[in-house]
């Protein structure tokens, strides 16, 4: 009543992913569209590989139609919790496959939702709130036309540093129905030439954090090597703009999160060369992208953490 008390109009039994078709929703464009802890409801544990797919397929269903009804610029908010398991439903890369990208990731305060009550929905504590802690509200836009991959990135960076480059590329791999994860990184230099690569194994964890544990590596092999003492600039492309909006933001709030992100920051503040990072939002080509994929994979029936170089060609 308060709504409508205020003028907006009151929907209920609209399904999340059919919203585009809905006869009252299909015809009008929204700035910002919220959905709080979504959930496909209780058929099993939170952690059983069939519950997390059929949460994925909601939200995958939910961002497909979403992003139809947004107007220029508008937003699409997305509640979650980042804790295992609801970690796993990896929603960066859910958005990413409908075209929408990470504008960033703000913790989750229920007194910003005047009068908002959460509910548990299930059993007999139904009507009784759950822990929104560890909560944090994604916030997506529809991405932009990808740029003319024709450049050369390297060329590009070249415009704007003086500097030789090398770029780590990095990708983690989960699988949940196998609950194992892993790691993997391919170094690059101006040339294209492979410098530099690493692979390993990683206990069952979100894809996000497994990004981020691949990008803190590839820095600290960049800062135990002689490029790190020669003037010789470094890019970490990453599959995962939540892992670096962790690193940009250090607004993880859990021990471990924390705890990474400050050897993270300390091995930056170490590096006396420019380091940026950046996301490739999944688009693998060329050979190198192609290798660390592989890599990764390969990782999840790795047993030990490998390293390899490359006899150095390139004169730095």
């Amino acid at each position: 009543m308060h709504l409508r008390f205020l003028g907006a109009t009151v929907l209920h039994e609209v399904d999340a992913r059919q919203m585009q078709d809905h006869p009252s929703l299909c015809w009008r464009k929204f700035d910002y569209i919220v959905y709080n802890f979504p959930h496909a409801g209780f058929y099993g544990s939170e952690d059983n590989p069939d519950m997390i797919n059929k949460h994925q397929g909601l939200v995958y269903d939910f961002f497909s139609n979403a992003r139809w009804l947004l107007r220029h610029n508008g937003q699409i908010h997305v509640t979650h919790k980042i804790k295992p398991p609801y970690s796993f439903w990896n929603l960066e890369e859910l958005a990413h496959q409908n075209s929408l990208r990470l504008m960033e990731c703000v913790p989750f305060d229920i007194k910003d939702y005047p009068m908002y009550e959460n509910k548990r929905g299930h059993s007999s504590t139904i009507d009784e709130p759950f822990n929104w802690k560890d909560s944090y509200t994604f916030i997506f836009t529809v991405a932009p036309p990808s740029p003319d991959i024709s450049s050369s990135h390297f060329n590009l960076q070249g415009c704007r540093d003086a500097l030789p480059r090398v770029k780590f590329v990095v990708k983690a791999e989960v699988r949940h129905f196998l609950m194992a994860a892993g790691y993997a990184g391919v170094l690059v230099d101006e040339y294209h030439s492979v410098r530099a690569m690493f692979w390993g194994p990683l206990p069952y964890m979100c894809v996000n954090f497994a990004e981020l544990l691949a990008i803190k590596c590839a820095l600290l092999m960049y800062e135990r090597s002689h490029l790190c003492h020669r003037n010789v600039a470094l890019d970490v492309e990453s599959n995962s703009n939540v892992a670096i909006s962790w690193i940009r933001s250090n607004f993880g709030n859990t021990l471990e999160l924390s705890t990474e992100l400050q050897e993270i920051n300390m091995a930056l503040g170490r590096i006396p060369n420019p380091v940026e990072l950046f996301c490739c939002y999944g688009k693998y080509e060329g050979a190198h992208y192609h290798l660390v994929r592989r890599l990764a994979v390969k990782a999840l029936d790795t047993l030990n953490m490998c390293e390899r170089w490359i006899p150095d060609n390139a004169g730095y």
